[in-house]
């Protein structure tokens, strides 16, 4: 019998990794598809800070929703000092505590040690995680704490978004 796990994606993450690492996109649809194989899969989570009124965003989060994944979005900020602003890392740490009852495996898509607290506590509660990142973008100590650890350059023949012509 497998394992039941959940996906937790951080957005902000997972989208810099593709422009600026991968230099290519992931089918989203795919990578859950991925750990199917392996898993049986509770959630996926998407966390997402969006810009208000950007109809692709507001496409791409009907295109996830429909698709079966949990879209947790919060609108940007606009800053005094003229920055923007959007983590949702507080609110992935919830969810990942919240839920760890209904999953054994926590499939942690991000590079940000600032998880690093939360794969420990986790892990105190009998759950086996796994970080899924690149080595360019990944803070050593996620790696660490983590039980594994997935390179997304490894996973992309089998995950990229085929462009259409």
């Amino acid at each position: 019998m497998k394992k039941r796990a959940c996906i937790f994606i951080d957005g902000a993450n997972f989208y810099f990794v593709q422009r600026n690492i991968l230099q290519q996109r992931i089918d989203l649809l795919k990578f859950v598809n991925y750990f199917r194989v392996e898993f049986d899969i509770y959630n996926t989570f998407f966390y997402l800070a969006y810009r208000e009124g950007d109809e692709g965003q507001e496409n791409f989060i009907k295109l996830l929703a429909y698709s079966g994944i949990t879209v947790i979005k919060k609108p940007i900020k606009h800053l005094k000092d003229g920055s923007y602003k959007g983590n949702l890392d507080v609110d992935i740490a919830i969810d990942a505590l919240l839920t760890k009852d209904n999953y054994q495996t926590a499939i942690l898509c991000t590079g940000d040690g600032d998880f690093e607290r939360l794969v420990w506590t986790l892990r105190n509660f009998g759950k086996e995680i796994v970080c899924v990142s690149t080595k360019e973008s990944c803070a050593v100590e996620l790696v660490n704490a983590c039980d594994r650890y997935i390179d997304l350059k490894d996973l992309l023949p089998l995950v990229k978004l085929e462009e259409k012509e």
